[in-house]
Order: structure tokens, then sequence, then C-alpha cells
């Protein structure tokens, strides 16, 4: 697409828009301010077009206090706050049916009833209905935090973006609550890896955890944000202590953050302070003996709790079962947010976290024997194969700002900055030509590194909701700018021990004597800037919803090479103008019942070349893809929420190429593009409540996925670590004749991958048990308000298998592993 035209239709938004927010400002400008209460039923109602009437009413007067219809605000009401479900139909007209439920808060407290009505035709499945409502009562309840916020002035950051950020056609999975209290000194790897499609990249433990998603790896320098913005620089695997939740983002969401893998993108919410205050201590430890503790204390000071501050810390004595790997490490954040007047408010967040542990090397694949790789046998992941010399010493600080100001109730202005800095030092070890048999004999590779990277990020951006004629729009309209630059001011390449090793029954390594002085590599810069928009369209409550969206970027690239017409023609700086479009439907079938679609086009970073290969370190271009989805959720039976979406996606294919390539001046084992790789896939998940006592989460992924390369060597062939099917099932228990006590078991299971982008052998699939338990209670005796014990086995059969396979080096899973957790909230 051109420019002109690119400019043409954001012209065309613009001149929509204006006039229509302009109105609405002026009115709104004379409009008293909303309760929290009216604000989420607004919300509510504008998201749920099957709803004709919904009221909150508050305890113990039952006035209400919110509604649909302005006219019912202060009547007294006979809504009931009685345990089960009160349906009654309209006598008059027999055409509207309203269903009564009690109101409850996040903890599960009643505060009040809620009716919701609904358009009702005679014979009807009344269930249907209750179902509906019940999901409504769910959604509200993870908004209130208590009582007294629904009678509060609306804030500007309370509750959802005025654009459409809410409403994408796209598939969307939050891991929160006990799973990221049960992995807080884990990481984020260890919270998701039940989300359907989460596959690992590396060995169980490693001290900077990477996954795919929907079989394609995420970038661990542009597809983990912070709320939404900055994005991490990876180098250290990202702590959760801070986080009230972690959202897998995948399809068109990616429209919202320019250069982002179409996989998905890992969203990591931070804390806030609420309206109590938080005090809240907990210790952890496994059965390989690392243990740690870590607080969480949230305060609101002022005289209207205008300034909120979170502080959450954490010391770890680190074991991942590798013996001889013990190490630390600490973190530490601060989320502060400051209502400046009933329109602005102001929010920070600061993180600093390190570790300082050694790392275990990595067992390369075989050389091929007539044209097939030999797969090695599992060796003892607790085994240590490099030494105490190899230290990785990595440290990340974040920080991040952001503004929002309420211009009127349906316009806000967004404005956020921030940077990410991240610094390493690492060895890596490598294994290869060893005995299959025996494991004596390895050849043992060792380079180092010293590397630093700086993102910085900034945003500008209006969110609106408005109506032009008959539409109804949620349009979001904006510009950020995101700068990513790496540094290697020492790079030592592969250098061979007089040691060998055997990988079943290793010695101590000693370190390696590098001779000759270490090289650098130049500065990497990848910047990508430009603008874009976003409309969710509504025509009918039972109509499809549209999303329109286009992000104009410009993205410049420069490897630090010298450029050259015949041998690097890519080298050297280059910047191009990409026009990215996307667009979607989403279609409410029934209530609870919604049916989507959307094609989107977006910038992916480019992958970073590994350490075998000959440009060891060097990232590649940014690359275009492309990805089409359609899908299916619904709550619409009781207790049950599901979604299932079909997906084909086309990415860059980045490979290590075994033969002489052009692009390293005609080096073999260089890191290139060749062409892309086409993945088609069948997602799926399943929450169920079957029973009072017992609840049901499953997660499916089948995939199919094939390069189209211009080389022979990859073209027709599946990549690398790339499973045809991935999935996982756990079953919930509460036992009824102990309070607050529930135990869990669950499968997971991942199909054979190739080992590489050649097909030359494959590491066979796996399932791998678990189970665990959750006891809440309290304890006076001690001033704690509320306890909580959790207990987690991993690897319940003690499997051994291969975890991954990457760039010619196998993963190690790990034996079983038993994590214990105690947190006590003040």
């Amino acid at each position: 697409m051109r420019p002109t035209a690119v400019r043409s239709l954001i012209a065309v938004f613009i001149a929509l828009a204006i006039p229509a927010l302009a109105r609405a400002a002026e009115s709104e400008d004379a409009a008293p301010s909303r309760s929290f209460g009216q604000y989420l039923v607004d919300r509510i109602v504008a998201r749920h077009h099957e709803l004709i009437g919904l009221d909150l009413a508050a305890s113990p007067e039952s006035v209400i206090i919110a509604s649909k219809d302005r006219e019912h605000l202060g009547r007294k009401t006979a809504l009931a706050e009685k345990a089960k479900p009160v349906v009654a139909i309209d006598a008059a007209t027999g055409q509207r049916i309203a269903v009564d439920l009690p109101l409850q808060d996040k903890s599960g407290k009643t505060i009040g009833a809620m009716r919701a009505v609904y358009a009702y035709a005679q014979g009807e499945d009344e269930a249907r209905f209750v179902t509906q409502a019940e999901a409504l009562g769910g959604e509200m309840r993870r908004q209130i935090p208590g009582a007294a916020k629904l009678v509060q002035p609306v804030r500007p950051t309370d509750g959802l973006d005025i654009g459409g950020t809410q409403s994408l056609p796209t598939t969307k999975e939050i891991v929160s609550g006990k799973a990221l209290a049960e992995n807080e000194q884990e990481g984020y790897a260890e919270a998701v890896k039940h989300v359907a499609g989460v596959a690992p990249a590396n060995s169980k433990g490693s001290a900077n955890d990477s996954i795919y998603i929907r079989g394609i790896k995420l970038n661990l320098f542009s597809n983990y944000r912070i709320n939404g913005g900055l994005p991490v620089a990876g180098v250290i695997t990202m702590p959760n202590e801070d986080k009230a939740r972690l959202e897998t983002l995948k399809g068109a969401n990616a429209l919202q953050f320019g250069v982002a893998s179409p996989a998905g993108i890992i969203n990591m919410i931070t804390k806030r302070a609420g309206e109590n205050d938080v005090t809240s201590f907990s210790g952890a430890l496994s059965s390989f003996g690392q243990y740690g503790g870590t607080f969480d204390v949230g305060r609101r000071l002022g005289s209207e709790g205008q300034l909120g501050i979170r502080v959450n810390g954490s010391a770890t004595e680190l074991e991942n079962g590798v013996r001889g790997l013990d190490g630390d490490g600490e973190f530490g954040s601060a989320g502060i947010d400051y209502r400046a007047s009933d329109r602005l408010t102001l929010q920070g967040d600061f993180e600093y976290y390190r570790k300082h542990v050694p790392e275990q090397a990595g067992v390369s694949l075989l050389d091929p024997v007539n044209g097939k790789v030999p797969i090695t046998p599992v060796p003892d992941p607790r085994n240590l194969l490099s030494g105490s010399w190899a230290m990785y010493t990595p440290e990340t600080g974040n920080a991040q700002m952001r503004a929002d100001y309420l211009v009127a109730d349906n316009l806000k202005v967004v404005a956020e900055a921030g940077r990410s800095y991240s610094d390493r030092s690492r060895f890596t070890t490598r294994i290869g030509n060893y005995d299959i048999n025996t494991g004596a004999g390895g050849v043992v590779r060792v380079s180092t590194v010293s590397q630093n990277y700086r993102n910085s990020f900034g945003m500008l951006e209006l969110q609106s909701a408005f109506s032009t004629s008959v539409l109804a729009h949620e349009l979001t309209f904006g510009g950020s700018v995101t700068d990513r630059r790496a540094e290697t001011p020492l790079n030592r390449k592969e250098f061979i021990l007089k040691q060998t090793q055997n990988i079943f029954d290793p010695i101590a390594l000693n370190a390696p004597n590098f001779t000759g002085s270490p090289t650098a590599l130049p500065l990497q810069i990848s910047r990508d800037g430009g603008a874009y928009v976003y409309d969710t369209i509504s025509f009918h409550p039972r109509a499809p919803r549209l999303l329109l969206g286009m992000r104009y970027t410009e993205d410049y690239e420069n490897n630090g090479k010298t450029y050259n017409p015949v041998s690097c023609v890519k080298c050297g700086a280059n910047t191009s103008w990409v026009a990215l479009p996307s667009f979607g439907a989403l279609w409410d079938v029934l209530p609870g019942v919604t049916v989507f679609g959307s094609y989107m086009e977006g910038l992916e970073a480019g992958g970073t070349a590994p350490a075998n290969a000959y440009n060891a370190n060097e990232i590649l271009a940014a690359q275009v893809s492309k990805q089409k989805e359609v899908g299916l959720r619904t709550t619409y039976f009781r207790g049950i929420s599901a979604s299932v979406s079909l997906y084909d996606i086309d990415k860059a294919n980045a490979v290590t190429d075994p033969n002489p390539n052009p692009y390293c001046g005609g080096n073999p084992a260089c890191y290139v593009n060749s062409g892309q790789i086409n993945y088609k896939g069948l997602e799926t998940t399943v929450n169920a409540e079957l029973t009072r006592l017992f609840t049901l989460d499953l997660g499916w992924q089948w995939l199919r996925a094939i390069q189209n390369s211009p080389d022979p060597k990859f073209n027709g062939l599946a990549p690398e670590n790339t499973p045809k099917a991935i999935g996982n099932v756990r079953l919930g228990f509460r036992m009824p004749w102990v309070k607050g006590l529930t135990l869990n078991a669950g499968a997971s299971g991942v199909t054979s991958r190739y080992v590489n982008f050649q097909q030359q052998g494959t590491i066979p699939g796996y399932v791998l048990y678990s189970a665990g338990a959750s006891w809440v209670t309290s304890h006076p005796m001690i001033n704690a308000r509320r306890l909580t014990f959790l207990l987690a086995v991993d690897n319940l059969a003690n499997l051994r298998y291969w975890n991954s396979v990457q760039t010619g080096t196998y993963g190690i899973g790990m034996d079983r592993t038993v994590k214990m957790t105690i947190k006590m909230d003040m």
C-alpha cells in the first residue's frame, strides 16, 4: 500500500472522529462524574448487546446505585441477596426475562444484588439466561475490589481503556492468582506452561527461560511487555513477584505493539495499591534445596488516597536441580500511581533484578550418518557438565511512566515512556563428538561474551468512544517509537578445551584459558516508529462488530557491518516504510457465544544468531509476518468457558545454513533468513466447573508447520522443535470436609519434534504428570488475615526426557521436583 493511501485512510478516520468527539466532550463538560458502579454498568452493557436491562443494588438498603436506565437510580428495590438465582418473566408482555443474582466483590463477599434483563420468547430455556447472568456476575465480580468502590467517582485509570482494545477479534488467555503464587520465584515460563500452544525452548530451569507459542519462539527483546508498553530486554527469566496477572495475547493484539511476533505477546500487568492496605510475606523452597522469601506491601496515602505505592522484593538461593549450579538472585520493584485530579492519573513502574549462577553445558547433536542424526540417550539432568567457572551474571532494570488524562467520559489521552536496561556476561559450553553409547570423548567448546542491551519506548495515544449516524465507534489513534540497541564489547568465539567430557559420567572441567585478544561486535540498532489507528465499529446489537486498523511504520535497521554491493548487500543502515493493515469481525450469534475472525500484518523482530553460528550474536533485520485467524468463544453452558480457533501464519524462516553462504562471506554455519515458514493450527481451551467440588482445565493445539524456502535443503520440510500436537489437562477437587483445601492433578504432553530444519531426526514426545494442593486458612494468634499453603509436584513419574532441541543443541528436562510455598497476608 502506498504512503499516500495510508495517509488518506488515517485522514478519513480523523475527519469522522473529531467532530463527534468535540460534540461529546461539550456535553460531558456539564455532566456529573459517574460512580464506578455506573461506569461498570455502562461498560458491561456496551460489551453485552444482548442485555436490555442491568441494575445494581447496594446492601443493606437495597437502593439501586447503577443502572442501564438512569430513571431507576435511587429507587428502593425488591432485589434479594439470595444464594440462588431468581428468575421472573414479565407477566404483562411475556417478552422480557429478569434474572436476580447476589452481587459479589473479588473476595467472594456478597455486597448487594444485581438484575440482568434479556429479551425472551415463549418456550425458550430459562436455564440458558441464568447461565448468561451468572457469567455476567462473574465478569463484574472480578472488577469490584469492595462495596465502597461502587459509589466512588470513576478515575481515569479505573476499569478498561476507552478504545477498542478489550474487544478485538483475538485469542487471549490470562494467568493469575494461584498459578502465579505457585511459581513466584520461578518466573513467567513456569506460570504460563499450561496455556494452550505453549512449549519450552530450552533446558528446564535455565537462568533465562524462553518459550514457543503456536510453534514460534518468542523474541526475548520485543515480545515481553510491561503493562502493554515497554518491551523488556530479556537476558534473564522475568519475575512474577510484582505481577497481578500475565496475559498471553495472540492474533490481532499485535497491532498495538509495533514490532512483535505474530505468535503472541506476554503482557505482564503489574500490581497496584488498592483501596485496602496490603502486607504479605511468603517463603518458598524446593526439593533441590532452593529457598527464598518475598514481601509485598501496598498503601494508599493522602487525605483521599491520591497516592498509591506498591513495593515488592525477593531474595532467592538458587538451586535448579543440577548439582553444583548454586547461585543467588534478587528482585525489587516499586509501582506508583498518583491521582492528580478526577481526570489525571500518573503511574510509574520500576524494577531491578539480577542473578549470579553458573550455566549448564549443552549437549550438541551428533553429526548425521547417512543423512540421519543419531538421537542421544538422555543423560542424568542433575549431573554438572560444565563447571562452577561458567558464571552467568545477567541484570535488568526497567523504568516506565504513564499519564492518563480523561478529557471527557468518552475521550482519553494516554502518554507513555520507558526504558529497559539489560547487561550480561556468560560462558556458552557445548559438548559434541561424544560416543553415543558410552558418552565418553565429548569435545568441549566454550565461548564467552559480554553484552549490553537498551530498549527505549515512547507512545502517545487518543482513545475514544462515539457515534456517527447509526454507527458506534471505539477508536484508538496514536503513535509510538521503539529503539533497540545491542552492544557486544567482548566476544570470544569457540575455544576447545584440552579435557574431554563424558556426558553420562562427567568430570569437573577446568576453566578455559583463552588466548589472543577478544573481539567486539559493532553496535546494532533496530528502530521502528510510526502511527496507527484502529476502530471497532458496531452497527446493531445483533449484528457483527468490525475492526479496521492500520499501522504505518518506519523501520530502521543497522547491523553495524560495512555495506558491500557484492558480499554484504544487507549490511549497513537500511530504512524502509511499511504499511501493516489489520481487519476483523466479532459476532455475538447467541448470548454467550461469539464467533470472530481477523487478518493481521505485523513487523517481527529479527532473530539472534546462536553461539555456534559463524555470525554469532548478530541480530537479523525485522521482517513482515501475516496471520489469519477464525474462532469461537463461549460461556453459553453453565459453568463452562471455552474457545477454539483456527489460524494460518506466515513468518520469516531464520536458519543456520550448514553450507557456505554469501551473507557470511561464503562461510558455513551462517545464521540467515531463508524464505518463510507457514503455520496452520487448531487451538482450543476449556475451563469448566463440573460440580461444586470439581473443576477441569484443558488446553490443546494441533499444528502443521512447513518451510517455504528457496533453498532445496529446507523447502517443504518442518522446522526444528515444532511438535504436531501439544496439550495439557488439570483436574481440581475442593475437599468438602476441610475448609479451604483444594487438591489438583494434571498431565501435559508433547509429540515428537524434528532436531533440525532438515528433518534429519526426531526427539521423542513425552507425557509429564503433576499433582498439588492448596490450603487457605487464617490464624488469629499470629494476626494473619489469611494463610496460604501451596504444594506442587512436577514430573511425578520422574521421567527422563529431552525438553527441547534448537540450534543444534538438546534441552534436558529435569527430574521430579517438589515445590512448597507459604504466604501470609496480614
